[in-house]
């Protein structure tokens, strides 16, 4: 029995007999492979099967992205077509029958060949090149718009282009962005596609921790955490990741890597992985946590052979990002309607800090429970204990006055 069989019980005799019948095939295994639900998974074969026989190509070979893009055009029933193009083109991707578009700007071999030389010579992540790769083309466009060669780009042309940027990002943006720009001239120049080192680019001073951390009253943090309703899976979900986040103090990274098998029901601790600072910490839980845990796992979470423990709500079944949990912060606390909208995921761990630092925890344990290397980063949260500070604030020598006048 075929896939196909499995997928279409009584009328799999349609998709057997297409000329496309193997696609079809290959196509619903990696469905099946991804959790898709069966009966999504068989409107999007169906609307893939009448795309490819409409499409006049023939089957079993690569597939350029402006070729599938008109396959799947269609008048009615646009959005599920849409919906099967896109599919279908992460199932061409991974097994390397999708043909990427080329880059057709001015600038593409130019960026090609830079993006080999991060890749290949540098090393650096795919993420990182994407970023790099936007940096330097901005600048390019902004101060090459014809499609010059580098060889007329002038100190001049760079800073003009850096004091636009600047009136719509922030400092620290802008330093990281300056950096890709730097890193880019260095290459220009050791290819000899600049005349002249243009890299000696003054970066924006910038100081460690000169904003406080961003904090939320515990009971605010309260409301905000009963504000969410435990309702399917999605709203136990969000429920979850945010309770952690805001007891146990971990980063939006962390809780997006976090397993089910992290958990040591015997031990009463979270096993977390800490992928900033390259270590593993043992955080215990409370009662409270342990049965909400258990809850979240029978009420909450999709049946899936994933080991993450919190899962994108719709499919495939895949791991939730960093960026997702920020957003889900984001969602929940417009819903609430609290004065949080100002704040953000991270503000979740900076409360857990001040709410240790007002339980007496010394700011060592602190440090350790927060997976901070040094002291340093953990006494950033002190600016925020105006009470301990006043407290502990050095009395004032009064000026006394003598009938001469002042001593």
């Amino acid at each position: 029995m075929t896939t196909l069989h499995q997928l279409f019980v009584q009328v799999h005799a349609r998709y057997t007999r297409s000329p496309h019948a193997e696609d079809l095939a290959a196509f619903a295994q990696w469905l099946l492979q991804h959790e898709y639900p069966a009966r999504y998974g068989q409107r999007l074969v169906f609307r893939v099967m009448r795309a490819l026989e409409a499409s006049g190509r023939a089957p079993g070979g690569r597939w350029p992205v402006v070729e599938l893009e008109r396959a799947f055009r269609r008048r009615c029933h646009r959005r599920w077509y849409q919906h099967a193009r896109r599919r279908f083109g992460e199932f061409l991707q991974s097994v390397g029958r999708l043909t990427p578009q080329r880059e057709t700007g001015p600038h593409a071999s130019l960026l090609a060949r830079y993006q080999r030389y991060l890749s290949e010579v540098r090393g650096l992540a795919p993420a990182t090149i994407t970023q790099h790769l936007a940096e330097v083309g901005g600048l390019l466009r902004s101060a090459l718009p014809q499609g010059q060669s580098l060889t007329p780009l002038t100190t001049a042309r760079i800073e003009q282009h850096w004091k636009r940027r600047a009136r719509c990002v922030s400092r620290g943006f802008l330093q990281t962005g300056i950096g890709y720009v730097r890193t880019f001239l260095r290459y220009g120049f050791e290819q000899r596609l600049l005349p002249n080192r243009l890299d000696a680019l003054d970066r924006p001073v910038g100081f460690r921790a000169e904003q406080p951390p961003r904090a939320l009253d515990w009971p605010l943090l309260q409301r905000f955490l009963r504000s969410i309703p435990r309702t399917g899976r999605t709203g136990w979900r969000d429920f979850m990741l945010l309770h952690l986040m805001a007891h146990c103090g971990l980063r939006t990274a962390e809780i997006a890597r976090l397993t089910v098998d992290a958990i040591d029901w015997s031990a009463r601790s979270l096993l977390v992985e800490q992928f900033k600072t390259h270590s593993w910490l043992a955080l215990p839980l409370m009662d409270q946590t342990l049965e909400l845990l258990r809850r979240c796992l029978r009420d909450g979470r999709r049946a899936s052979q994933r080991h993450e423990l919190f899962l994108c709500a719709g499919a495939p079944s895949r791991p939730m990002t960093k960026g997702a949990v920020s957003q889900a912060f984001k969602d929940r606390a417009r819903q609430s309607g609290l004065p949080i909208a100002h704040a953000s995921a991270h503000a979740l761990r900076h409360s857990s800090a001040m709410r240790l630092f007002a339980r007496g925890v010394g700011i060592k344990a602190i440090g350790d429970l927060m997976g901070h290397h040094g002291l340093a980063s953990t006494a950033v949260y002190l600016r925020l204990q105006t009470e301990g500070l006043r407290e502990d604030a050095l009395p004032v020598a009064r000026r006394s006055r003598s009938e001469g006048g002042a001593a």
